[in-house]
């Protein structure tokens, strides 16, 4: 099991999850949502400094494409990260 952040995404890339969705989030068109899904998410507490909290999410395409998308959880975050993952997870809970 991952003890950080590295390791987790060590492990993630070492699972095929090879592809940096973060890319995607800030410049794919809109329409990419419809094309993946968030299969799985781990969150790291920075401890003290909530400026280094951070979740890693995994991402599967219907094209096999695996990757993963790191984003902060605090008012660090990317907002075209947030919204593109707000996006994924509110297509997930929907179709669940």
């Amino acid at each position: 099991m991952a003890k950080d952040l590295a390791d987790c995404q060590a492990e993630a890339i070492a699972n095929g999850y090879t592809h940096d969705f973060g890319f995607d989030a800030r410049s794919a068109p809109a329409d990419i949502v419809n094309q993946l899904r968030v299969v799985d998410y781990v969150t790291f507490d920075g401890g003290t400094d909530p400026g280094d909290d951070v979740t890693m999410y995994l991402i599967e395409s219907t094209s096999e494409l695996k990757g993963y998308l790191i984003l902060s959880d605090s008012f660090h975050a990317d907002p075209r990260k947030a919204a593109f993952i707000d996006a994924l997870l509110s297509k997930r809970r929907v179709i669940s």
